[in-house]
């Protein structure tokens, strides 16, 4: 689950003419640029609405691939493979669709400590592995 400093969120106005892989193409081009990167380097989700004033708008999320598959591993330590992978703000919704206390999810993903190994990091139990 990614942090808000750790991903890009950015709005494109869509032309009228654009059709689902021109929105994408944008998407992802807004993204690189925004980001500095290259567009095979990234990971990138977008989402079209309408605005009040009836203009179709595409809502995007990007960060770089090797952030993603940084938190990829920390989760496969926990013999979890995730679906999607989305931004720390989206937490307590998910908290509350899953029937989850307040605060397990923002424990369960929190950033490791410095020095800490993603094979070590969800080891809680073992006396001899600070946390």
């Amino acid at each position: 689950m990614l942090h808000s400093p750790e991903i890009w969120a950015g709005e494109i106005h869509c032309q009228t003419h654009w059709g689902p892989e021109d929105i994408a193409a944008e998407c992802w081009l807004e993204a690189a640029n925004a980001l500095q990167l290259p567009v095979a380097e990234l990971a990138m989700d977008f989402e079209v609405h309408s605005s009040l004033e009836g203009h179709w708008l595409a809502n995007y999320r990007a960060c770089p691939q090797s952030l993603a598959k940084a938190y990829v591993a920390q989760l496969n330590a926990l013999d979890l493979q995730p679906d999607a992978i989305t931004c720390a703000s989206q937490k307590d919704e998910l908290e509350l669709a899953w029937g989850l206390q307040p605060g397990v999810m923002a424990e369960a993903l929190r950033l490791p400590c410095s020095g800490e190994l993603a094979s070590h990091y969800f080891n809680l139990f073992k006396e001899d592995t600070p946390c």
